[in-house]
């Protein structure tokens, strides 16, 4: 039998993966710890394809007392199997919400459906929020039991319109009054969960949940989704054995590029995991390395928001911080850093927690699949090429730029932009820092650190870029009057002036000037000498 037939790349039930007798990473300690707080109302933001759809299906069978399904695991026999209890499990993953109209007769088809199939009931109410009520107060009239809510996606409608303001506002005003339901009927529930990629004010969504127990980047809850290092190694040993022997590398090889690519992503600053959609999607593919996560959907608000927004300072901040909570999602107010950190883009790389102070977060990238196909999507979408079509190009420049390649590495950059829209060059006040932009995403697509003031995007930028032995001293000019020839010298007699190299002498060092004006681009490159 093929071993890879038991990878749970596309389920994310839980029964149906274990009838199927697919992979499951046991989380069931980290459930117990939850359920055991004692709480009823509870919420935790992560990242598309982390697992969120698979927690909560464990969640109703643990509740509705499917003892078999858990057999091996953890809280077989750490459970009062005796005590069950009705469950409401609400997906809002395919709602249909492109008009406030159809938004709240989906939902509503959504409840009246789970009453139905599941608890054989007919609701008279119209409204969903009451609808909600009205299945709560019926199941616990009928069974004596409190009842467990479970919602997941619980901000697909709002985010799949967040590029319109009007129409994603009252999506989230609807679904304060559905949630708000919860409250009301607070004496006949006896846990609720609520998962979603976005954090949103409890003011703007839950504001009658004001108990409501955020787990978000609660360390003793942070590796309820996603994997482990030890779980990766513990639970996929053997497909990592057999795509080493194929490969003819190491194990212990194979797991360090393995966490190069897809570990990284934490939520307290010290526990890291693996999202779990890339590296079941490596092992299945015979372990080729792909941007596995990415390509699942990217969501479009997102590249939207870096398009709109040159001043994209923390996409290139390597010194990114994050203090106090975790940052809320404002609809009005849409914030690059809190968009990318809920969505996955960014990560909390370390944490420092000093008595008496604010928490304070560092914040980076979690990982090279990350890096490489952001930035070759930002860049793609810059110049309208496709993601796929940049990294050779930006290859290509890497190598150039190493060999001292001056006109092959102008050619490449020719080639880069020659697809940037003629209406962007009539723009002065813009195309300094859109050029930046673009170039940046070039060194961080082929792995460089950026070092220096590049931050100040829309000012001078004069930035160090390391990758292994190498420091490339950077500076970029853009003039609409001077010869391209004099915007050359100035970028490199500044490095000269300043002495940009100089804590880099124990490397080699690449001077780099390139000069835009308007569509005319010219680079210069010189190793220098010490």
């Amino acid at each position: 039998m093929n071993i890879r037939s038991n990878l749970p790349v596309d389920v994310s039930d839980f029964k149906k993966l274990i009838n199927r007798n697919k992979i499951y990473v046991d989380k069931t300690n980290i459930i117990e710890k939850i359920i055991s707080l004692r709480g009823t109302y509870y919420f935790l933001s992560r990242p598309r394809r982390f697992g969120k759809s698979l927690l909560l299906s464990t969640f109703k069978e643990l509740f509705e007392g499917n003892k078999e399904l858990f057999k091996d695991l953890y809280i077989y026999n750490n459970w009062e199997w005796n005590k069950t209890y009705p469950v409401i499990h609400v997906d809002l993953n395919e709602i249909k919400s492109d008009t406030i109209e159809n938004f709240e007769k989906s939902l509503n088809f959504i409840i009246d459906s789970i009453a139905l199939n599941e608890f054989s009931m007919d609701l008279k109410a119209e409204l969903s929020n009451n609808k909600l009520k009205e299945l709560i107060n019926n199941i616990h009239g009928s069974t004596g039991k409190n009842v467990v809510v479970l919602v997941d996606e619980y901000d697909k409608p709002i985010l799949s319109n967040i590029n319109d303001e009007k129409l994603a506002i009252g999506i989230r005003n609807s679904l304060k009054d559905f949630y708000g339901a919860l409250k009301s009927a607070d004496s006949k529930l006896e846990f609720v969960f609520i998962t979603g990629v976005s954090k949103f004010s409890k003011v703007s969504i839950f504001s009658d949940l004001n108990n409501l127990i955020d787990l978000t980047i609660d360390p003793n809850f942070s590796n309820i989704c996603g994997y482990t290092q030890d779980e990766i190694e513990a639970y996929f040993y053997d497909y990592l054995v057999e795509i080493s022997e194929n490969n003819e590398i190491s194990v212990n090889y194979l797991l360090e590029l393995i966490k190069q690519w897809y570990n990284g992503y934490s939520w307290d600053g010290k526990k890291f995991l693996y999202t779990p959609f890339s590296i079941l999607s490596f092992l299945n593919n015979n372990g080729v390395f792909n941007n596995y996560w990415f390509e699942t959907g990217t969501p479009s608000f997102l590249m939207d928001l870096i398009k709109k927004n040159t001043n994209i300072d923390v996409l290139f901040d390597e010194n990114l911080k994050l203090y106090g909570t975790f940052p809320n999602f404002d609809i009005k107010n849409l914030d690059l850093k809190t968009v990318l950190l809920q969505s996955g883009y960014l990560t909390i790389k370390d944490s420092k927690i000093v008595p008496g102070e604010l928490p304070i977060y560092s914040l980076d990238i979690p990982n090279k699949e990350v890096r490489k196909s952001l930035f070759s999507y930002i860049l793609g979408s810059y110049i309208n090429k496709t993601a796929e079509s940049v990294y050779p190009i930006a290859n290509d420049l890497f190598r150039q730029l190493i060999e001292i390649d001056e006109n092959g590495f102008t050619k490449s950059l020719e080639t880069l932009f020659s697809n940037i829209p003629y209406s962007l060059h009539s723009k002065l006040n813009d195309m300094e820092a859109f050029y930046h932009v673009l170039f940046l995403s070039w060194m961080k697509i082929i792995g460089f650190e950026i070092q220096g003031e590049i931050i100040q995007l829309k000012g001078r930028v004069d930035a160090v870029l390391l990758k292994e032995n190498i420091a490339v001293i950077l500076e970029l000019k853009f003039s609409k009057t001077k010869s391209i020839d004099n915007i050359l010298d100035e970028a490199i007699n500044q490095i000269l002036e300043k002495e940009y190299y100089k804590p880099y002498q124990d490397k080699k060092i690449i001077l780099i000037g390139i000069a835009f004006k308007e569509k005319e681009i010219k680079s210069r490159i010189e190793e220098f000498k010490t």
